[in-house]
């Protein structure tokens, strides 16, 4: 009779394991399709790292825009925005865990925040650990959702060059010494303009008087690259924010340089800092459209710019767009530390038992 009952909850069960199995083969097909779609990108010479922004919908390459301005097509875990620039495979990689499986019930915060008023996604009661960067943002996350709040520290931490060690030095050697040029980019439902002719000219000035031999501009893959930018200046994307090798991408490029120009103080400043580079910044004007942005939206985005603004003249930078601003790093570092938790690096075990929702 026992026998009999477990025939048939084996063959009952059994099309669910192949559902189950086939969705797995999918992502980890997706994540090959990727990855390959990187090394082309990063591989080929001329240097010319833009991947295609293409998203991968049910196994087929489609353009991004068959996407809502935050859906991910993949499906690895319950929450949808853990996929953004491949947070979730960076984390388990980093912890050891399988890349594609049993969903996890953790939840994180895809990039840095500097306002009390801004948040990413709101905790679902199933989030047993609500992943972010620094202790600020932990403690944020508990008082105010009552969130198991974690900070991990920087995710560039745990991202790894796509290029190997030797062939990433042989072609340092062949770029000399690399600036790269990270621009403000536009969000979900905000656009933002600005004018690059007035930072174009600071960079050449900058590029003659700092002896630059490679300008690499590093543009969002919502944002075509500017008009007017010198022929001999390398472009580079990392592809759609569902690129599971997102960061793995952005880590190879901040390796390659020797300092990032910026005027915004996004989640890639705070990777900078924790990768030990020189940074330089500019104070341009940047136009906000918030008209597509719901209500509660437009106000977190505001509150979010002024805190930017706020903490840039902390910073010291200036608020003339006619001069560029060296940063210094140990000040950088301590005033930046409550948003990205540079000193929090979890080994593989805290890692794991943070995703498992154990820690």
């Amino acid at each position: 009779m026992k026998a009999g009952s477990g025939n048939r909850i084996r063959r009952a069960l059994t099309p669910v394991g192949r559902w189950l199995s086939r969705e797995e083969r999918r992502e980890l097909n997706a994540l090959a399709a990727y990855s390959g779609l990187v090394h082309q990108a990063f591989h080929a010479m001329p240097f010319r790292p833009s991947v295609y922004p293409a998203v991968m919908v049910e196994s087929k390459w489609e353009e991004a825009s068959v996407l809502r301005p935050t859906e991910s097509p993949s499906r690895r875990e319950y929450d949808n925005a853990v996929h953004h620039y491949g947070h979730d495979i960076l984390l388990k990689r980093a912890a050891n865990l399988p890349l594609v499986g049993k969903p996890l019930p953790f939840m994180l915060e895809h990039g840095v925040n500097y306002s009390e008023e801004s948040c990413f996604e709101d905790p679902q009661p199933w989030v047993k650990s609500y992943l972010c960067m620094g202790p600020n943002r932990a403690e944020r996350l508990r008082d105010r959702y009552g969130a198991n709040g974690i900070a991990v520290g920087p995710y560039i931490n745990y991202a790894k060059p796509v290029i190997e060690s030797s062939q990433l030095a042989a072609l340092k050697r062949r770029l000399g010494k690399v600036l790269l040029v990270i621009p403000v980019h536009t969000v979900a439902h905000v656009k933002r303009n600005w004018s690059a002719s007035e930072m174009i000219r600071l960079i050449i000035d900058h590029c003659r008087s700092a002896n630059i031999d490679t300008v690499i501009w590093q543009s969002y893959w919502k944002d075509p690259p500017p008009q007017g930018l010198p022929r001999e200046w390398i472009l580079a994307c990392n592809g759609h924010v569902s690129n599971p090798w997102f960061l793995d991408c952005q880590k190879t490029l901040l390796e390659l340089s020797d300092q990032m120009l910026t005027f915004t103080l996004g989640s890639h400043l705070g990777y900078a800092l924790a990768l030990g580079k020189n940074v330089l910044m500019a104070r341009v004007e940047v136009e906000q459209d918030l008209s597509a942005a719901s209500t509660i939206w437009q106000h977190r985005y505001s509150h979010e710019w002024k805190r930017r603004e706020q903490l840039m003249t902390e910073l010291g930078v200036s608020a003339h767009t006619h001069q560029l601003h060296s940063l210094d790093r140990t000040r950088a570092m301590d005033c930046l530390n409550p948003y990205f938790g540079f000193d929090q690096k979890k080994d593989a075990e805290d890692l794991a038992n943070a995703l498992r929702g154990r820690a």
